[in-house]
């Protein structure tokens, strides 16, 4: 049966995660509509013919079978175009979730279920064709200060001018995604250790010379970055593991600088 468009969420979305509903799914969706518009139209067509032999001949009247035919084909051609409608109502609301699931609310940009699915991605691709691919953990300093002198607004939107900022320095190759907190993660296809670290230089200088404003408050914001680059026997945990010893030398060191591990 075509869902009535009053409900606003069919139940098999909302008892399913949408990326846990594959593509199949949809074509089951479909094909179970459709074996079910098949058989109606079986069932209505086969009474339409046993009425008409069940009948004497002279009794039959050609043209009302041939007015509740038309009805019949009318009437699937209505259902047909409402599952199609129905299709692609779930394909449009399946996109929206899933784009929801995997999207940061606070900065707008790919939140950490995201940068796990694009690493494991840029892993087996490193794998396979054996290309440069680096890794960065940028991290804001004294971010708990910021929170605490001059509010936790004024941190969320450091947050957003930070991720705003470093994402309009990337290629559209590059992938940036608040890993959490305060910390970023970064993903440079094609780009060697030297390579990330003169991107993570730039990125740097470049957000303490923004000057971020609160309100009237002048906000002084900088950012340290960890990096390390994939080489052969790495996993993903010892990739993440360098940039994140990496990030520690950074603090260390004083913060607003970078370090590659």
């Amino acid at each position: 049966m075509v869902a009535n468009s009053a409900i606003a969420e069919p139940l098999l979305l909302q008892t399913l995660e949408p990326f846990a509903i594959p593509a199949t799914v949809l074509a089951v969706i479909g094909s179970v509509a459709a074996t079910q518009l098949r058989l109606r139209s079986r069932r209505k067509l086969h009474k339409i013919a046993h009425d008409k032999h069940s009948e004497p001949v002279q009794s039959i009247d050609k043209s009302a079978h041939a007015k509740q035919s038309e009805l019949l084909i009318a009437e699937l051609q209505n259902q047909i175009a409402a599952l199609n409608k129905e299709k692609e109502r779930l394909i449009h609301l399946l996109h929206e979730k899933s784009t929801r699931l995997r999207e940061d609310p606070l900065t707008g940009i790919p939140n950490r279920l995201a940068y796990e699915e694009q690493f494991q991605q840029e892993f087996q691709r490193w794998k396979r064709f054996g290309n440069p691919l680096s890794f960065l953990i940028w991290d804001i300093d004294h971010f708990k200060k910021i929170n605490d002198h001059y509010g936790h607004a004024a941190g969320d939107e450091v947050l957003r001018m930070v991720a705003q900022q470093i994402n309009k320095r990337l290629r559209c190759t590059d992938f940036l995604a608040r890993y959490g907190g305060e910390e970023f993660a970064m993903l440079l296809p094609g780009a060697d250790i030297e390579a990330a670290r003169q991107v993570a230089d730039q990125i740097r200088l470049h957000i303490a010379e923004c000057g971020f404003k609160h309100g009237d408050a002048n906000i002084p914001v900088t950012i340290s970055c960890g990096l390390s680059n994939f080489k052969p026997g790495d996993s993903v945990q010892s990739v993440f593991q360098r940039a994140d010893q990496a990030l520690y030398q950074a603090k260390s060191a004083g913060r607003n600088c970078c370090r590659a591990y």
